[in-house]
């Protein structure tokens, strides 16, 4: 397998289109149909940003396009949720970033005063 296909594969794995996935990551549909075609490599901020929407690591999606399997490079503990929640984070402005702080702080106590009757 090649860059473009692993590209496609998890595209289409996570249901978007050509066009969403573009929007996503902040590039054009016909950037994205051309990395897909393999007539285009992508620079290292464009595959980390389409990493990032696909789910996965640059590392993964690399390992996909020589033939491995992501899920035999990834160790145990790894939670992709967390790295989404991490990118959303790291995005924000810091007066949002100290928001989201307080409602995880916010929900951590209600969970632990529910639990405790």
């Amino acid at each position: 397998m090649n860059l473009g296909t692993a590209i496609k594969k998890l595209r289409k794995r996570r249901g978007l289109t050509q066009d969403e996935l573009a929007h996503q990551a902040g590039t054009t549909a016909a950037s994205v149909s051309r990395i897909e075609a393999n007539k285009y490599r992508p620079g290292a901020e464009l595959l980390g940003s389409l990493a990032f929407v696909l789910e996965v690591k640059v590392y993964e999606l690399v390992a996909l396009a020589e033939g491995l399997t992501p899920s035999s490079l990834t160790t145990g503990g790894f939670n992709p949720d967390e790295e989404v929640l991490i990118g959303y984070y790291r995005k924000m402005r810091t007066e949002d970033q100290a928001l989201f702080k307080a409602l995880g702080a916010s929900l951590c106590k209600v969970r632990r005063t529910s639990s405790a009757t």
